[in-house]
């Protein structure tokens, strides 16, 4: 794998997966400012395009993961290796972003599923499209910030 672009240690796949975390929850804000505009062609054009690349993204990190040995093959050389903080902040990075990402998931099958037959158009959904759209990108700024400290104590320190 080609060196990266940030962290001493980090590699090209680790280093453009880490921006896109960075990116996801602007990039998801701007989608629903366009659904609040309105503009729900775009919304979803947005919405569906940042799910695919961050889905792309986690399948390309979690194979690299499993191919490399496993995780603690990526904390090689990290202070932090082995140590109970470094798992405190690996499960505080993973499991919300399983669950973000889960829900995620949920809502674009609904929401595809309901535009695309006219006898479940989103209607009465819509409310809670909105808010579970809200608690997808609440999810995404937390795997931004966490993911933040993965990176700094597993490619930085």
């Amino acid at each position: 794998m080609p060196d990266g672009f940030l962290g001493p240690r980090g590699n090209l796949l680790t280093d453009v997966v880490f921006v896109c975390n960075l990116v996801a929850p602007a990039w998801a804000l701007v989608a629903a400012r366009a659904a609040r505009r309105g503009d729900r062609r775009r919304h979803m054009r947005l919405q569906l395009t940042l799910w695919a690349v961050m889905i792309l993204n986690l399948l390309l990190l979690e194979g690299y993961i499993r191919v490399s040995g496993g995780s603690g093959s990526l904390l090689a050389g990290s202070p932090y290796e082995g140590t109970g903080l470094m798992s405190v902040v690996i499960v505080l990075h993973i499991v919300p972003a399983v669950a973000t990402y889960l829900l995620w998931t949920g809502l674009v099958v609904v929401t595809y599923r309901r535009r695309s037959s006219p006898s479940l158009a989103l209607g009465a959904f819509s409310a809670r499209h909105a808010l579970l759209g809200k608690l997808v990108i609440a999810g995404l700024l937390w795997t931004a910030l966490s993911a933040c400290f993965v990176y700094y104590m597993t490619f930085w320190a």
